[in-house]
């Protein structure tokens, strides 16, 4: 099956690079697109007599959008229009012209293919009697005109990359073959060019204004499913086509984007977007990019050495660039970037990015030309060395897909079939997508190597779930780990880790081998680095206060009030040390959390007549922070002030409104029933 595949991949390849070797009704029959601009040339051709010059055309358009199909087309549509085929005869030359290196040689190939297939007996030979002579071009055309003239003949000269044409016979021979077809009405010409010739944009040169210039675009939405079906009907497979035109419409741009609506990089990926809904694997997409080097290649070797550098540096960078960053890769001058980016934009190479500041940003507009540039000349420890991959995933797989990739990739994993390369390679790619679900995360997280499950982020939400989930399966052990992979928590954090916080002491017995764990989970590199976390010290303080509420309640009961007073003093001093840790006396209101559970005790005490008691805590014990002596009444200032406000001798202060509202929140909250 995979040989039948590849032959059947061979084959198209061949005919995708040489369309003028299909079959006239093959052709005939696959051309769908191009219609508009092939109608308009056929009907001026239909419409002109040739009595004088008349107008040339130049399809400009980049290597893959159509020139060469379009020019065989106009080809056969002269051969079998009533108006003009007893009259009018195509002429025309593929891209590769290695025979003509002056213009005699063009009026010599132009012989040879009348006289081989019109009729024009020994006209070849009567050019070569001149061959001798210092004016053998002009002798060759005069004896072309009179030839054309006598059969009552004129030509329609159709050539494909007219620019290798144009640099190869110079500038003297340009200005002479502009005079012959701007004079003789013998010939008319419709040339291609994958770019804009600087000899038609520039005032000084021969050909400048000279061409009636037909740009190439790219396909739009409806000639990308026009030209899918097409290639359905030719492999049996147009209602697997519809189907997903139907029911997955987006794909359809989605291809169009990625292949910058260039038809014959559309057609190469044909296969892949057909078998994409079986899930292959990505070995079909490696296949193409190698299939798509000729074309890329050439698509190189087209532009200037400065236009190769630019795209060079912009295919690199992937995002949208800038001119000030394309400055620090290229060392040319802004005003010359500048300069070549409005013609690689022109040429459909480069496309242009707005800003929300006059500033543009620039991207190769084929993506899939981006794609093959990063794989083929990326460097091997470059950040981007996986992100055309992950540009393309994000692109072409919709949710549900990416979750069955990575679930196999997983599965590979676990079953020991990559080795590590692919491994490394994969992970970092899969754990490089911008959107992935809870479950990928979670399965990257536990089998990829941890250099790259350490990258994936985990918002409230999954973590919370992931910790309840964890903890509801009786796994209080990974249900701690998570807690202790948070970086800093969270309101919504601290809530649900309360929530299970009793049980987990239980089932864990000991408190301290809780803690315990805990410390070493943060000092363990394996796991989350070297040094304690904010989050871990949070823990440590969750853990602290929450056994130090529940202790202050089992105390109160046996009516032991000092020993309640010693567990709340323990409390208030390691909510001192965490405010020290972070050198901010007013830190403990960023971790309300841990203050509610501190207020519950002191509601607890105050309720049971401790008011004195408690007010002494605040009034004589202090903490040491940079050699200084400060007193927990500092520190928690709201709460000392909310409890000095309940004593009626107490001298009332005048505070800020904000700060006062605070303080009666703190007062009612400790004084309710």
């Amino acid at each position: 099956m995979a040989t039948i595949y590849l032959q059947l991949i061979m084959s198209l390849t061949y005919f995708l690079y040489n369309p003028e070797r299909k079959g006239k009704q093959q052709l005939i029959d696959e051309f769908v697109i191009r219609q508009h601009v092939f109608r308009t040339i056929m009907e001026d051709l239909e419409t002109s007599s040739m009595k004088t010059p008349e107008q040339h055309y130049l399809l400009v358009g980049q290597r893959g959008t159509g020139k060469t199909t379009l020019l065989n087309r106009i080809r056969y549509g002269i051969e079998d229009s009533p108006v003009l085929k007893n009259w009018l005869i195509p002429v025309i030359f593929s891209e590769e012209q290695y025979n003509v290196g002056e213009l005699s040689n063009l009026w010599e190939n132009i012989a040879q293919i009348l006289e081989d297939y019109h009729g024009f007996d020994g006209i070849y030979t009567e050019m070569e009697k001149y061959v001798a002579s210092q004016n053998f071009e002009e002798n060759c055309w005069n004896v072309l005109e009179t030839r054309l003239d006598k059969e009552g003949k004129k030509i329609v000269l159709l050539i494909d990359n007219m620019g290798d044409l144009l640099r190869k016979i110079g500038e003297l021979e340009v200005r002479r073959l502009r005079m012959i077809l701007q004079t003789k009405p013998q010939v008319r010409l419709v040339a291609a060019s994958p770019l804009y010739l600087e000899s038609i944009l520039d005032y000084k040169q021969p050909l400048f204004e000279f061409f009636k210039v037909v740009r190439l675009e790219e396909l739009n939405g409806a000639e990308t499913r026009q030209l899918l079906l097409k290639l359905a009907d030719i492999h049996y497979e147009r209602e697997k086509i519809e189907r997903i035109i139907n029911e997955n419409p987006g794909r359809i741009e989605t291809l169009r984007t990625l292949t910058g609506g260039v038809p014959r990089t559309i057609a190469l990926m044909y296969n892949i977007f057909v078998e994409h809904e079986h899930e292959n694997s990505l070995k079909d997409l490696e296949r193409i990019l190698d299939l798509v080097t000729p074309l890329y290649k050439h698509r190189m070797d087209d532009l200037p050495p400065q236009q190769q550098k630019i795209v060079d540096a912009v295919a690199k960078n992937w995002d949208p660039i800038s001119v000030k960053d394309l400055k620090e890769h290229v060392r040319l001058e802004s005003k010359i970037i500048s300069a070549q980016l409005r013609q690689l934009e022109k040429n459909q190479v480069i496309q242009k990015m707005s800003t929300e500041t006059k500033n543009h940003e620039y991207i190769l507009r084929e993506r899939f030309f981006n794609i093959w540039y990063l794989m083929r000349y990326g460097r091997k420890d470059d950040k981007q060395r996986v992100v055309w991959l992950v540009r393309f995933l994000e692109s072409w797989c919709t949710d549900k897909e990416m979750e069955m990739r990575i679930a196999g990739f997983v599965e590979q994993i676990r079953n020991k079939k990559l080795v590590e390369p692919g491994i490394d390679f994969f992970s970092e790619v899969y754990t490089s997508l911008s959107k992935l679900s809870l479950e990928s995360k979670l399965m990257l997280r536990e089998n990829a190597p941890p250099r790259y499950g350490k990258t994936l982020h985990f918002d409230d939400a999954e973590r919370n779930k992931v910790i309840m989930e964890s903890f509801a399966a009786g796994d209080y052990r990974k249900s701690l780990k998570w807690i202790s992979m948070l970086d800093r928590m969270t309101e919504s954090n601290k809530v649900v880790i309360f929530n299970i916080m009793g049980e987990l002491v239980d089932n864990y017995q000991d408190y301290e081998q809780m803690t315990g764990e805990v410390a070493k989970w943060a000092t363990d590199p394996d796991l989350e680095g070297e040094s304690l976390s904010a989050a871990h010290i949070q823990l440590y303080i969750m853990l602290a206060t929450f056994q130090c509420y529940t202790g202050i309640l089992g105390a109160l009961a046996e009516s032991d009030f000092e020993g309640a007073f010693v567990l709340l003093h323990a409390a208030l001093k390691g909510m001192g040390l965490l405010a020290r840790h972070y050198a901010d006396d007013n830190y403990f209101w960023d971790i309300k959390f841990e203050m509610r559970i501190l207020l519950l005790g002191i509601k607890a005490l105050y309720s049971n007549g401790q008011y004195y008691a408690l007010k002494k805590i605040f009034d004589n014990e202090h903490i040491e922070r940079e050699n200084k002596r400060i007193p927990l009444s500092e520190i928690f200032n709201p709460i000392y002030l909310a409890l000095n406000s309940l004593d009626p001798e107490a001298k009332k202060v005048n505070l800020a409104p904000e700060k006062e509202e605070i303080v009666r929140q703190i007062r009612d909250f400790i004084t309710a029933k």
